[in-house]
Order: C-alpha cells, then sequence, then structure tokens
C-alpha cells in the first residue's frame, strides 16, 4: 500500500534520463502543435465561434433599414461613435423642399430633438439633487413655488416619480402651451396625484423641471429665484442647462428657440402627395422646455452622448449608474431586444397628427450599447417613413445594432 508518506529515489544517472525525457517529449509536443496549425492550406490563426461586432456593417444596416420601403426620410443623419470618438457619420436629403427653398440636411444642420430633451433635463436634476445633498428618493413639494396649491398626494411626490413617468399626475401629451406651459403645470399640481402611481409616460413630469431646476439651483447658487414668475423660470432653467452642460461640452446657444424661419429645418410627412406642399415649421420652445424642444444638431447631440457615457463631465459614475439603473429620462428596458448587454437610450417624436400616415413632424433616437463603447444617433425631419420590420425608430436601431454582430 502507498501511504501519503511514500518515497521514491531516483536512480543513478536520472537527472541525465530525465532531462532527455523531457527534451523528447518538448519536441513531440512542438510537433505537433505548430505542426497543426501550419497547415497545407495557409491556416495560422485559430478562431473562436464568438460573434464579433462590425461596425461597417452596423452602418449600412442603418442606412438600409431606413431605406427599406422605398420612402426615405426628406432628411435625416446619423452618427456611430465608439468610445466617444466619431466613427461613422453621414447626412441626406433635404432640411427644406423646394416648396420652402431647398435647403440640404446637414449633420451640423439643427432641428427639434424632442422628447431626447428629457435625457439632458434629467442630467440636470442629477447634478442638482447631488449639489443640495438629496436623493431621487427627495419628495419634490418642497421646491414647488409656495402659492402654488398642492393637490392630494404632492406631498409624498419624489423626484424619481417624475424622472421614471411614475407620478400619477393627471395630463395629456397634446396641447403643449397649455398643458406644458406655466398655468398647465399649476393646474396639474392642484389637481394633484389621481391615478396610480405606475408608468405613464407624462410630458408635464419633465415640464416641472422647468420650476424645479432653477428652484434646485437657487439653493445651492444663494441667489433668490422667483419661481412665481412664468419667464424668469423659463429664463433660469434654459441658463442652468447651458452653463451646466452645453458649456461643459464647448456647446454655445444651445437652446429652444429655432433658427431664423428662412433657413430653419422643416417637418413633412413622406407620403404627402403633394411635392409641393409646405412642411411644419416649429417656433420657440421656452415656455414649454423641460420635456421637449430643444434645437441641436446631429454632431451635438452625439457629443453629449460622449460625455456622459465615456467621461464624468457631466455627472459621476455613481449618478450614471443610478440613471441608468432606474432609466431616469431613458427609454424602458426591453429585455427581449438587449441581448448584447443593456441598452440606453431615448426617442423623440413630434407629429401634426396621431396619424403616422399625413402628421408632419419630427424623428429622433439616441442610443448607447455599453457593451462595445457603440453610441448611435439618428434624427429625421420626416414622419410615415416605412423602416424594416417595425414602425419604432429605436426598435430598428435595435435590430440594425443585433444583426452586426456575425
Amino acid at each position: 500500500m502507498i501511504t501519503n508518506h511514500t518515497t521514491f529515489a531516483l536512480p543513478k544517472n536520472s537527472r541525465n534520463v530525465k532531462q532527455i525525457c523531457i527534451s523528447l517529449l518538448l519536441s513531440a509536443f512542438s510537433l505537433f502543435f505548430f505542426g497543426s496549425c501550419e497547415t497545407d492550406d495557409g491556416i495560422t490563426d485559430i478562431q473562436t465561434n464568438s460573434p464579433v461586432f462590425d461596425i461597417d456593417l452596423f452602418e449600412q444596416n442603418l442606412i438600409d433599414y431606413v431605406e427599406a420601403g422605398g420612402n426615405a426620410p426628406v432628411g435625416w443623419a446619423y452618427t456611430i461613435s465608439t468610445n466617444g470618438n466619431l466613427s461613422k457619420s453621414n447626412a441626406y436629403g433635404q432640411a427644406r423642399t423646394a416648396a420652402d427653398g431647398a435647403l440640404d440636411f446637414t449633420l451640423n444642420k439643427e432641428i427639434n430633438i424632442a422628447s431626447v430633451s428629457k435625457f439632458y433635463t434629467a442630467i440636470g436634476a442629477m447634478q442638482l439633487l447631488e449639489a443640495n445633498n438629496l436623493t431621487i428618493e427627495d419628495n419634490i413639494e418642497d421646491w414647488l413655488p409656495e402659492s402654488w396649491t398642492k393637490g392630494p398626494g404632492v406631498s409624498e411626490l419624489t423626484f424619481k416619480d417624475l424622472l421614471k413617468h411614475e407620478s400619477g399626475l393627471q395630463s395629456t401629451n397634446n396641447n403643449f402651451d397649455t398643458t406644458l406651459g406655466y398655468e398647465g403645470l399649476k393646474d396639474c399640481i392642484e389637481t394633484g396625484v389621481v391615478n396610480s402611481k405606475s408608468r405613464n409616460y407624462l410630458n408635464v413630469n419633465f415640464a416641472l423641471f422647468r420650476v424645479l431646476i432653477p428652484s434646485l439651483w437657487s439653493a445651492v447658487s444663494n441667489n433668490a429665484i422667483d419661481l412665481e414668475n412664468d419667464a424668469n423660470t423659463q429664463f433660469m432653467y434654459l441658463l442652468y442647462m447651458q452653463e451646466n452642460i452645453f458649456d461643459r461640452l464647448s456647446l454655445p446657444l444651445v437652446g429652444c428657440t429655432p433658427e431664423n424661419r428662412e433657413i430653419s429645418t422643416m417637418y413633412y410627412n413622406v407620403n404627402d402627395p403633394d411635392t409641393n406642399s409646405n412642411g411644419q415649421y416649429y417656433g420657440g420652445w421656452n415656455n414649454k422646455s423641460g420635456g421637449g424642444g430643444y434645437f441641436m444638431s446631429t454632431l451635438e447631440m452625439a457629443k453629449v452622448n460622449a460625455f456622459f457615457e465615456h467621461t464624468e463631465t457631466l455627472v459621476s459614475k455613481d449618478q450614471r449608474d443610478l440613471m441608468k439603473l432606474h432609466r431616469l429620462g431613458m427609454d424602458v428596458e426591453d429585455v427581449n431586444d438587449e441581448i448584447h448587454g443593456s441598452y440606453y437610450g431615448k426617442a423623440g417624436s413630434i407629429g401634426t397628427s396621431s396619424d403616422p400616415s399625413i402628421s408632419q413632424g419630427v424623428r429622433t433616437q439616441i442610443v448607447m450599447f455599453p457593451a462595445n463603447g457603440i453610441d448611435c444617433v439618428i434624427v429625421m425631419n420626416t414622419q410615415g417613413v416605412t423602416l424594416q420590420s417595425t414602425t419604432s425608430l429605436r426598435q430598428m436601431i435595435y435590430n440594425a445594432y443585433n444583426d452586426a454582430w456575425q
């Protein structure tokens, strides 16, 4: 029986024998291994079966999937960035058709980015909550104008409830000048939390930050801000966003006012049979900002994505992780299609009608794919476009990305 204490003595000259054996084994191993890698077919690489992302294919998929229905947008553009650096981009079509004085669409052409504005508002809110030693679980009541009547449930309403569209407030997503204007916000708070506090996408949730951001800013800047004045809250909201988001990225004069009407982007429906019909003009959105209305170029949007996702210039890593965890100012999770890690983005859409076949308007989408550092922006000044296999611009980008893994 061999025990744990059994020892074996090597015979004389065993060291030489051992060395010879090792040498022979190494020679055999070398012949086997290297010989197996160099075949008559010239194959010298060992590869795995794991899928590999092809950025060129992703770009082509985006183009093909947008134009799949044969009715491409009047004007549209995209960017693809890798780890915060612009990798692919292009713009097609027109910002204004011949009926409106023909003007090409470009990567630098401003467009109403619609609800992508909510993502930027959420960034500003997160900055100020941290500056005031508050969390998203804190209540908003003390940060509302004193004269506003607080309806039922408002005393328990949190910043998180607004940022996740789980407020239970009563509002609609139309008649923006009325529902999202100062009096509309005031009336909404007076009506109070009258619905279930489950997700219900309402522009008013983010329009309220047009008042809350100036209020939070006042507390940390030691400058009294008159929250009872509509024009003042508009100005201070836009000023905070400019100084603390866009200025940090060297993006001057980003706001909710379009370019001069003679050159501003116009908005169309691709199915309009009258090629001589005018597009829709969007005026200023200062009075209803917070939930929408920023006018930005595709490249400017890509820059915000890059600095949010790949630096701590706008928010800390902890804040970014919290925003992603709860999808604050972002689209909801899509577990069926987020197959290469989690995808984070925000969609935007404005139309003149609920019927996409006749509605003139804009569609925008940003998406960040952290698994391989890819960020994407698509904007189009057109409603009614037939996308490949879906009516959702976000879903189309997800499909283009997923199909680029080979």
